[in-house]
């Protein structure tokens, strides 16, 4: 057993999942298109919270197999999901099920392709229908993240690349799709075109566009080109925590409030001077004819102002106790009065 578990090849550690065959219906609807979908799942795949999904065109040509492995490779991670899509034009047979037998030797041929081993999800959608619409049909249903397709490199210039852009799928999908698309074009024809742009004797460096002339932002006037303001680390901390909208704690520029010092700084503060005007300025005429004179203003502290209203009050007080006790002792005296027989008895 130890033996088996050692010598398992790669491909097994994918896991089948559940299947879909809408081939025989023969009408596609919203979210079933007419294919046979596949799904396998790495051992070790678990959906993530940044989870991806792509999608790639598959077929029998040499630039969608470099498309397929340069995904592989290049792009993808673990957790990640790969659509691929398989577009039969012609008609299918119903009664003839070899489409399923293509579409699983398909799926184990893309499954040896993940030499790295990653922790993907594979789904293969072998649809039936017309190319440009059952692409656009599964990006609405799967809306990945990216779509991945090959080209085969051709020249596009001139009359030849009007015609050939007419049948050019990569042109479509860059024209029409509404997900990013990544045209993955084949490794020797895009070395060859390095090469010839290395080797090409008209082209020339950024240093040799200037021509030996300095740069506008290397020359002396370059502080008028500053892009960026020069900004001390509190004030730059400011600005972020402003942006971001952090609480006042991560804002440097902002202290803390200290209380024991405000309420120092409130007790040795003096009291503020109220000014009182005391009466309108009047106009004094004298007979021997001097110049008016105007009456100032009285100005008085506060606590003077408090100190004489607490007296007034309490003058006020006392003299109404004194009034209610010389009442009192007035009507005593008239009782007295009106009995001068002093309560005798009555017969």
């Amino acid at each position: 057993m130890a033996t088996e578990t050692l010598t398992e090849s790669r491909p097994t550690r994918f896991e089948s999942h559940v299947a879909f065959d809408n081939i025989p219906l023969g009408d596609p609807t919203p979210y079933n298109p007419i294919s046979f979908t596949l799904n396998v799942r790495h051992a070790g795949f678990q959906f993530r919270r940044r989870h991806r999904t792509f999608m790639v065109g598959v077929d029998d040509n040499a630039y969608s197999d470099h498309a397929l492995r340069w995904l592989l490779d290049e792009l993808v991670d673990d957790g990640d999901e790969i659509v691929c899509v398989r577009v039969i034009e012609t008609q299918v047979r119903l009664t003839d099920k070899t489409y399923q037998d293509d579409a699983k030797a398909l799926m184990e041929s893309i499954q040896h392709k993940n030499v790295q081993n990653r922790a993907i999800s594979l789904v293969l959608e072998y649809a039936v229908g017309k190319l440009h619409n059952t692409f656009q049909h599964l990006i609405k249903i799967y809306q990945p993240s990216m779509l991945i397709v090959g080209t085969k490199g051709r020249n596009m210039e001139g009359v030849h690349g009007f015609l050939v852009n007419r049948s050019s799928f990569s042109k479509y999908c860059l024209q029409y799709s509404p997900v990013p698309v990544v045209v993955v074009r084949p490794t020797e024809k895009r070395e060859k075109k390095k090469a010839k742009r290395a080797g090409d004797p008209s082209r020339q460096s950024y240093i040799q566009i200037l021509g030996g002339r300095k740069h506008e932002a290397d020359s002396d006037d370059s502080s008028a080109y500053q892009l960026e303001p020069i900004l001390t680390a509190d004030e730059e901390a400011h600005r972020v925590a402003v942006a971001v909208g952090l609480p006042a704690t991560y804002d440097p520029t902002i202290k803390p409030l200290d209380t024991s010092t405000l309420l120092r700084r409130a007790t040795r503060q003096p009291v503020k001077e109220t000014v009182k005007k005391v009466a309108q300025p009047v106009e004094k005429k004298e007979d021997s004819g001097s110049e008016d004179e105007e009456e100032g203003f009285e100005v008085s502290a506060g606590a003077d102002l408090l100190k004489k209203e607490k007296l007034h009050k309490m003058e006020l007080n006392e003299g109404a106790a004194l009034r209610a006790e010389m009442n009192k002792n007035s009507t005593a005296s008239q009782d007295s009065d009106e009995d001068p027989g002093g309560g005798g008895a009555k017969t």
